[in-house]
């Protein structure tokens, strides 16, 4: 039996959740979803690159700031910025097989293609599982 589970394979059950939370199987990545991550984040890149298309939340602000254009120099800096905004620390932390599952889930719906992430986030993610 393999040691690493196809995240990115069309059916992809509840049995096949359990499975992954109840092992120590690792996740792998198809090389045809790390082609399509790779496929969208170039088209993103080309857009606000290239074509200086405005995509919400990617080269504008956020909110009522959607028609305000982010600088090519600050983009870094929003998404950071975004980040730093949503990060909180308290309470009790959360069970790993929680944060296992959240990652597990994310990796899948990001698997798909469409986020425009940086293919290596992904591959950090699925390090990180």
């Amino acid at each position: 039996m393999s040691s690493n589970f196809d995240i990115t394979k069309k059916r992809f059950l509840l049995s096949d959740v359990e499975l992954l939370l109840s092992s120590d199987k690792k996740i792998k990545l198809s090389s045809v979803a790390m082609s399509k991550i790779k496929k969208s984040r170039d088209y993103l890149s080309k857009k606000i690159l290239e074509d200086k298309d405005l995509v919400y939340g990617v080269n504008t602000g956020f909110g009522s700031l959607c028609n305000t254009n982010i600088s090519t120099d600050s983009i870094n800096v929003l998404q950071k910025n975004l980040i730093l905004s949503h990060a909180c620390g308290t309470g009790n932390p959360i069970p790993d097989v929680i944060v296992r599952l959240i990652l597990l889930l994310k990796l899948r719906s990001l698997s798909f293609g469409y986020s425009g992430v940086r293919l290596e986030l992904v591959k950090t993610l699925v390090d990180f599982y």
